[in-house]
């Protein structure tokens, strides 16, 4: 099975993502983390990738983003609504290892495609209200070189009262449609295992691809 990847364009950004809440303007300001200061963050350590340059590593460039996108997704909730019915039947540790697994291989596809800079620059955050108490998040990557840009829309709902990535659109392709008709062909074949096994292949092909 072959996982979609992002592109350094990038045509697809996070790694398999999802939907559920929302907070009015007092909601957001008592975060203390407002949904377009996510985005910002975000989008800063992607930056710092692309500059890191290809002549780092991939090592290197995948321990620079951890922590900042393991902060800014909600891989758990992803990981639920990515397997649907499916997640209920995991036990305990299966879960753990497929949420961690989840959260590797999102981290290597972002260090393994954004290794150049050219000038590319983010737009400022833009948030708004969707229905179902969440929010949403559009972000461009403007091209430095006159190439095509890139717009991001990131739905963001809140996980003890924290705001957290959930999806995100790219060019108006949905990262978690496609993941969960690819997770969903993988369980088929072969149940958690199976997706384990394929996450872990796939991130480290990445790895060797990018070194």
């Amino acid at each position: 099975m072959k996982f979609s990847q992002r592109t350094e364009n990038p045509k697809f950004l996070g790694a398999c993502i999802t939907i559920f809440m929302l907070g009015t303007g007092s909601a957001i300001a008592s975060t203390g983390n407002a949904p377009d200061s996510v985005v910002a963050k975000l989008n800063m350590a992607l930056i710092h990738s692309m500059k890191m340059g290809p002549s780092s590593s991939f090592k290197s460039r995948f321990h620079a983003l951890y922590p900042e996108i393991s902060h800014a997704y909600d891989f758990s909730k992803i990981a639920h609504y990515s397997l649907g019915t499916a997640w209920d039947k995991l036990s305990a540790p299966e879960k753990k290892q497929f949420v961690q697994a989840l959260t590797d291989y999102s981290v290597a596809n972002y260090a393994a495609h954004f290794t150049h800079y050219a000038g590319q620059k983010f737009s400022s955050p833009v948030s708004k209200s969707v229905p179902g108490h969440r929010m949403m998040v559009s972000s461009t990557l403007k091209s430095g070189n006159g190439g095509k840009n890139n717009t991001f829309d990131y739905l963001l709902s809140q996980n003890h009262g924290q705001w957290k990535i959930v999806n995100v659109t790219t060019n108006g392709v949905s990262n978690l449609a496609m993941q969960k008709a690819e997770f969903t062909s993988a369980l088929k074949k072969g149940g958690i295992h199976v997706l384990l096994n394929e996450l872990d292949k796939h991130s480290e092909k990445l790895a060797h691809a990018a070194q």
